[in-house]
């Protein structure tokens, strides 16, 4: 019997530790975000249909800037938006682009210097998995 109140108890340790680590990366998400440009392609072509990447910037205050750039880095269009995340249990976020419409980027994750999830143009569109490298 003390041997199973041993394990009980080293199992309920080891529940807590994996829950905690798990809500830090949480908390850390926004913070890997600012600061930094992450650029790549989030499935977007320009008006002519030639295909186009972005770079984007996330600020504390919950607003970032888009960048988009032709393949051969000659520049296309630019964008300021405010972003917010849809709800406090998800990673999923909404880009603000104000006249210009909503886009969303959906189970956003980031990790060795990736930002991964899937962009949404509109409400509607086809989602398209991107990933975003840190600059």
């Amino acid at each position: 019997m003390k041997m199973v109140k041993r394990y009980a108890g080293i199992l309920m340790m080891l529940t807590l530790l994996v829950g905690f680590t798990s809500c830090e990366d949480d908390e850390d998400l926004e913070e890997q975000m600012f600061g930094r440009i992450w650029a790549g392609d989030v499935g977007m072509s320009a008006a002519n249909g030639r295909y186009i990447y972005s770079e984007f910037t996330f600020d504390p205050d919950g607003f970032g800037e888009e960048y988009q750039y032709y393949r051969n880095g000659e520049p296309y269009d630019y964008f300021r938006f405010q972003w917010y995340w849809e709800d406090r249990y998800s990673n999923n976020l909404v880009l603000d682009y104000g006249r210009n419409g909503i886009s969303y980027m959906d189970d956003v994750n980031i990790r060795h210097g990736l930002m991964t999830g899937i962009f949404y143009l509109t409400e509607d569109s086809k989602g398209f998995p991107f990933t975003l490298e840190m600059q």
